[in-house]
């Protein structure tokens, strides 16, 4: 299936002639991925695989390939949000919203090896239970999107304090890893109708599959109301977003449109806009 490209013009003409300041016209529109870079690897040094962390929550990760803490020059940082600390590692830990690895988390390690590898030595900014816990990372650009290219996402399986079995989790099966919207978006209004005139960034990571109208897809349920379904793997703007909060939910669907068993195939998400 060819993927959809839709240009920044088209997009934002279509945003002006259907109103979209109009809560009943909210629209999901897909948008071209960001080039990757050449070669990006990832790699999660510790914990290692089914390491028993018996008393701290730090980590040490490896990137090749891209720097972080600076812009990513693209036209979509002027479309969208753009992060003032540059490209970063989203981290999630299990199902909890992730948090970033910037720059400042390698200035004690950083340098370049033989192989040109940086190294990132980070602390999880809260408190991990007793037993089995699963961490995932990928690179994100400035604005947020993330690298979707081979060798771009790292998943590590460790356990805190014990070896308890918290949940069950088959990492080799089809799965979701959801990355944004996320916080809070603080931009100008449009008007007296205060809805947000840039759009949202709908990003997500798939793995173990492929998204198609006849396969995976991935359903989209925003404020309890609009629900799409997605069928390609991409980045999307989500435009009509009135100022306040707002709830939404990703969940991988299979062939016959049912949720895909698993504990990260239905993620809820609340952001607000500002």
């Amino acid at each position: 299936m060819k993927r959809l490209f839709i240009s920044t013009v088209f997009a934002l003409a279509l945003c002006s002639s259907l109103d979209l300041c109009s809560e009943s016209s909210m629209r999901i529109v897909p948008v071209s991925a960001t080039p990757e870079p050449d070669h990006v690897n990832l790699k999660v040094i510790y914990p290692s695989e089914k390491k028993l962390c018996r008393s701290d929550s730090r980590g040490q990760i490896r990137i090749t390939g891209l720097a972080l803490g600076v812009d990513s020059e693209f036209p979509r940082k002027k479309e969208i949000f753009n992060d003032p600390k540059g490209q970063t590692l989203h981290m999630i830990i299990d199902n909890q919203p992730y948090f970033t690895i910037t720059e400042s988390d390698m200035d004690a390690w950083r340098g370049i090896d033989e192989n040109s590898n940086e190294i990132a030595l980070f602390d999880i900014p809260f408190a991990l239970r007793p037993g089995m816990h699963v961490m995932r990372v990928f690179p994100a650009r400035s604005f947020k999107e993330s690298l979707k290219d081979k060798g771009c996402f790292a998943v590590r399986t460790f356990y805190h304090q014990n070896h308890d079995q918290r949940f069950f989790v088959d990492l080799c099966k089809p799965y979701l890893t959801y990355n944004e919207p996320q916080g809070t978006y603080f931009q100008q209004g449009c008007g007296q109708q205060g809805c947000n005139p840039q759009p949202i960034l709908l990003d997500f990571y798939i793995t173990n599959c492929q998204l198609s109208r006849d396969g995976y897809k991935v359903s989209v349920e925003i404020d309890h109301a609009t629900k799409e379904i997605l069928t390609s793997w991409q980045p999307y703007y989500i435009y009509g977003l009135k100022r306040g909060a707002h709830h939404i939910r990703l969940q991988l669907l299979d062939s016959n449109n049912q949720l895909v068993p698993g504990i990260f195939n239905n993620v809820e998400r609340r952001f607000n806009i500002q």
